[in-house]
Order: structure tokens, then sequence, then C-alpha cells
């Protein structure tokens, strides 16, 4: 890895309650409408928010499995979900692998960065185990995939609390 850069700073800013990339000039995040942290940073007289784990993709896979549970997806529509949500996950971890990280700050995010690719790593285990589901109709498959998902959201939200503090140290 030669120099790691979260996006370039200046040009992006990270929404702290759901983890999206905004525009440097952006007031609210354009995806949950929180405000971004320099606006935060304004609002002195409320006491800072407590930075929410993202469960939002968990929760998408958690309804996914209940659908095909329910009998309200069938195992193609299950299937056409899976490979949309796998293609848009290997996309943002391929993203995430392209980031350049300054050679003098690298030292600092390689523990944010074990934990982001251990989460990335058993978010795909879990896509892994659901699709597995597809050929043998095994409910097990389903809980196993769950499980890992839920232990990688877990982990990416750890390593999101390490990208903060990691920020914080820069400013």
């Amino acid at each position: 890895m030669g120099g790691v850069t979260f996006s370039s700073w200046e040009e992006s800013v990270l929404c702290v309650k759901c983890g999206s990339e905004n525009e440097a000039e952006a007031k609210v995040c354009a995806r949950c409408g929180a405000l971004l942290p320099r606006y935060l940073e304004e609002e002195e007289a409320a006491p800072a928010p407590q930075q929410e784990p993202i469960h939002e993709r968990l929760q998408i896979f958690e309804e996914a499995v209940a659908k095909l549970q329910e009998g309200t997806w069938s195992l193609e529509e299950f299937s056409n979900f899976l490979t949309e949500t796998a293609a848009v996950l290997a996309e943002k971890e391929r993203g995430i692998k392209e980031i350049e990280i300054p050679e003098e700050a690298a030292a600092d995010f390689q523990e944010e960065l074990r934990v982001g690719f251990a989460g990335i790593e058993l978010y795909n285990r879990g896509i892994e185990s659901m699709f597995a589901y597809l050929e043998a109709q095994d409910p097990q498959l389903l809980e196993e995939g769950l499980d890992s998902i839920r232990q990688g959201n877990e982990r990416i939200n750890e390593a999101m609390r390490i990208n903060r503090a990691n920020r914080d140290k820069l400013e």
C-alpha cells in the first residue's frame, strides 16, 4: 500500500451518523439528512450526539431473509437481491482498497483497515452462505449467513469508530 487517503478530505465529508461520503460544501448528509461534522461543531449549545452504529445494511439483509422465509419472496427474488447487493458491496470494497493514506498516517490507520477488512470478509462469508442456501435450501445456512453479516456489521462499526478517532488526531 503506497500511501492510503480516505477519499480526499478536502473534497468530501463523511457523515458521522450513516458513514456516507458527501461533497465538501454540503451542510447535511445527502443520504440521511444529518448535519455534517463541521456544522455540528457550530451547534455547541446542543450536546454532541452519540454516534449511532450503522445497522441499515444489516436490517436490509434481515428483511430479505424474513421475506424469503414468509414466502413473500421467491428463491429467484432472493437470488436477485443477493446478486445485486453483493455487486454493490464488492464495488464499495474495491473503492476502500483504492484509498490512499499518506505514509506519515499509515500506522494510525492499520488497525482501522484490519478491522474494516475483517468486517467486509464476514459480510462476504454471510452472502456466500446465503447463496449456498439457494442450492441446498437448508434454513441453517440463512441463519449462519445472517450471523456472519451481524458480526461483519459490528466490525465495520468498530472500524468507523477507529476512523473517527484517527481523524480527530489529524485535526
